[in-house]
């Protein structure tokens, strides 16, 4: 469980991260004002919070390739779920502007695959530390 929430942690990082970038391109594509209102900020890291906890989809044990890709599935549904709603009670943009809706599904997708990306890699070393690390006592009895 430890090691779910220290992911969760990081996840988290990285998707404010993103978030932040894809904030700052929408506004500056869409709305040129100057000011950017203080709440937008929490907006954006209650956002996140709730976009992580799509990482709970996972079960805590090894999973088929057909297992994983069902729950990735649905983490991505989730997020854009969470994502959508939060732009319609935070009133982000306007819902029915198709551009706008596209680049919030491309900013989605992006973020996304890029976090899933940094995360697996991340998972990948720590496995192979571990295996390596395993080895080595293995050779030492």
């Amino acid at each position: 469980m430890l090691s779910k929430m220290k992911e969760t942690f990081h996840t988290f990082a990285y998707v404010v991260t993103g978030v932040l970038f894809a904030c700052a391109l929408f506004i500056t594509v869409f709305n040129r004002e100057e000011m950017v209102p203080s709440n937008l900020l929490w907006q954006i890291l209650a956002a996140s919070f709730l976009c992580t906890l799509g990482n709970f989809i996972y079960p805590n044990r090894k999973i088929s390739r057909r297992e994983r890709i069902i729950c990735t599935l649905l983490h991505y549904l989730y997020t854009n779920i969470v994502v959508f709603g939060c732009a319609r009670v935070f009133r982000w943009f306007d819902v029915e502007n198709l551009i706008m809706n596209i680049f919030m599904f491309l900013s989605i997708g992006s973020i996304f695959l890029a976090v899933s990306y940094v995360i697996r890699r991340q998972n990948r070393k720590l496995s192979a530390l571990l295996n390596e690390r395993l080895e080595q006592y293995q050779n030492k009895i």
